[in-house]
């Protein structure tokens, strides 16, 4: 593997932690003015939309951990798999399992593809929870 697969797959695993963590301080410079997240069941969705979306649905979390489970890196994308360890503040468990792929355009993330269970994110959020 090269020195630049390497370099992505640090700011991949840094910027997907950060992201679970909600230090969106540290994840949002990583993401050119541009990026485009699809995201499975949504679509194309801007950076700006995920972002509200996760402050509606995780920012009440008071457990925010991802493990990362692996990584596989070509060109300028990487892929990353990961499972969410997070809570409420009620205690209930919030454990999805991810699956993204990011692309990079030169050191900036231009495009992420989210997979997860969507059928546990409607039944832990709402059948709603994507609704603009």
């Amino acid at each position: 593997m090269g020195k630049r697969q390497d370099e992505l797959r640090e700011k991949a695993v840094r910027v997907m932690i950060a992201l679970a963590e909600g230090t969106f301080a540290d994840a949002d410079p990583m993401f050119h003015p541009n990026a485009v997240w699809w995201i499975i069941g949504q679509g194309e969705l801007s950076h700006a939309r995920v972002r509200e979306l996760a402050n509606e649905t995780e920012g009440p979390l008071t457990v925010r951990k991802l493990h990362i489970l692996g990584t596989v890196a070509e060109g300028d994308k990487v892929c990353v798999e990961a499972l969410g360890e997070m809570a409420f503040p009620d205690g209930r468990p919030y454990a999805n399992t991810y699956h993204h792929m990011i692309e990079f355009q030169g050191d900036l993330i231009i495009r992420m593809r989210e997979y997860f269970d969507t059928h546990y994110v409607r039944e832990t959020f709402g059948e709603d929870v994507y609704e603009e």
